[in-house]
């Protein structure tokens, strides 16, 4: 076996490290350890992260201050040593849940939007447009503005310049793009 200063082994050593730790050394080292662990299945601004790495070596340090046997690097190194294990096990599980797709599935994770599906305002349907007749209220070179069925729409004219005040007739619809072209003139002979 390992021999650690003091003729004390590994074993003995990390027993003395958390067999006479304390309460408050306990605590700041377990949550810190949840921190870090909240830190790996929530990641975010760091904060969980960050706070767990500082009560972890706040509570080692308190440990380690009020230690009276063995030596006291060791011991150190081995509490980082289990904290270090219990974090890349929770690591572990997260890939292999992450893998399997059941990380999705808790509350840890957040996969869907604040907007619920279906219902969002999205682009808007415009397909009822087709075959209305309007007027171009700016020249369409092609783009432009023109007035249907007393509201104003942005349109592509379907080919060619369109001048304004002329009266055009919607031809198809593509997602938001609202395809129009001029209405000829029927003059009666």
């Amino acid at each position: 076996m390992f021999l650690a200063s003091d003729g004390l082994t590994f074993w003995q050593e990390l027993q003395i490290a958390f067999g006479e730790i304390g309460v408050i050394p306990a605590i700041l080292l377990l949550l810190g350890t949840v921190f870090i662990i909240i830190e790996i299945f929530q990641p975010g601004f760091g904060f969980f992260g960050i706070s767990g790495i500082i009560l972890v070596i706040v509570g080692m340090a308190i440990r380690l201050y009020r230690s009276d046997r063995g030596n006291p690097v060791l011991q150190f190194f081995v509490m980082l040593l289990c904290v270090i294990f219990a974090v890349g096990i929770a690591f572990i599980v997260m890939i292999h849940s992450m893998r399997k797709g059941r990380l999705s599935k808790t509350a840890f994770v957040q996969s869907s939007t604040a907007v619920p599906e279906g219902i969002t305002k999205g682009t808007e349907d415009f397909t009822s447009l087709v075959g209305k007749a309007g007027i171009a209220a700016t020249v369409l070179r092609p783009g432009g503005n023109a007035l249907i069925a007393g509201k104003l729409y942005s349109v592509v004219a379907q080919a060619g310049l369109i001048e304004k005040d002329k009266e055009i007739e919607v031809v198809s619809v593509e997602g938001a793009k609202i395809v129009v072209k001029e209405l000829e003139n029927k003059k009666s002979v």
